[in-house]
């Protein structure tokens, strides 16, 4: 629906743009038979997301839910044939439009997979174009901060053919989320222990284990995990359960009879140790745990281009 014609837009004209709305909305998530994922690239936020938005008060969920299929991706569909599969809520499930618009969002996430037909055309006053993706090239593509949110929310579903109840309280919890396992295709803290008691890492959890600042790398999981500043990092220390599963990490690290961090960690993620430590090491309160793994590993020397973005 265009904006113009939107509940939203009578309701901007009543309050004007300065007030958060507290809003309904939805989104779809799109499965063909060959286990592939309808995704559409969100021009407001420059990524890629599932259907979906402002629900229409006229309407029912499913109802809203056909409209959205219908409009962003051109899939024509039966509001029966939409299954309810989650809901995202909480204090930071919000965003902020480009025109300044700021909105708090409580979402219904509905699974699609059976359909009369797919159009071509589609909203292109804020959709860029349609895509159909595997899981496992999603793992990797860049998605909006709700298309994150819903992709969690029905690889859960999927695992454990449950209704999921995602609550997105602060954006630390990304780590958590990614530590305890509830992201796909990733290993888990308890697998970083296991490894580097063994002495050496070798599954995929360096990201979200050992986050380095945002802009040392440049996949999307390093931008998503990245740590944004140096506010960021201390918040990361401020959480207990976070700082205690980090200098637990370190402290493991700090015992393994080897000093050279090629041998541990490899040569990339080696560099991405680094970066790690000498951030927490800036911005701990008591560092001595941090100093002393640069000390063991690099001779004390710290990471310079983690320093040269802390000081931008």
């Amino acid at each position: 629906m265009p904006y113009q014609d939107s509940y939203v837009a009578r309701i901007r004209e009543k309050i004007g743009h300065d007030f958060e709305l507290v809003m309904p909305t939805i989104d779809v998530v799109i499965a063909n038979s060959k286990g592939e994922l309808l995704m559409i690239y969100n021009r407001d936020f420059d990524g890629w997301a599932f259907p979906g938005g402002y629900i229409e008060p006229e309407m029912s969920w499913q109802e809203n839910a056909a409209r959205e299929a219908l409009e962003e991706s051109g899939i024509r569909a039966n509001a029966k044939d939409l299954q309810l599969i989650g809901s995202v809520s909480g204090e930071n499930y919000r965003t902020q439009y480009p025109n300044g618009d700021r909105v708090k969002l409580y979402t219904n996430v509905f699974l699609l997979t059976k359909w009369s037909e797919e159009l071509d055309k589609i909203d292109d006053t804020e959709i860029d174009g349609k895509k159909w993706m595997t899981p496992q090239t999603i793992d990797h593509v860049h998605l909006t901060f709700s298309g994150r949110a819903v992709y969690q929310a029905y690889r859960q579903f999927q695992e454990t053919k449950q209704i999921q109840l995602l609550t997105i309280n602060s954006e630390l919890q990304r780590f958590l989320d990614a530590q305890d396992g509830r992201i796909a295709d990733v290993n888990t803290y308890e697998d970083a222990i296991n490894e580097l008691t063994a002495g050496q890492k070798r599954t995929h959890w360096m990201w979200f284990v050992l986050p380095q600042l945002r802009g040392l790398g440049t996949s999307e999981r390093a931008t998503y995990y990245g740590i944004k500043n140096a506010k960021e990092a201390r918040e990361y220390l401020a959480d207990d359960e976070l700082r205690t599963r980090l200098e637990k990490i370190l402290k493991i690290v700090s015992t393994i009879e080897s000093s050279d961090p090629v041998a541990i960690f490899g040569q990339v993620d080696a560099e991405k140790f680094h970066a790690s430590v000498t951030l927490f090491a800036q911005v701990a309160e008591t560092p001595d745990l941090y100093q002393q793994v640069l000390v063991k590993y690099f001779n004390g020397d710290l990471h310079q281009p983690t320093l040269d973005l802390l000081n931008k």
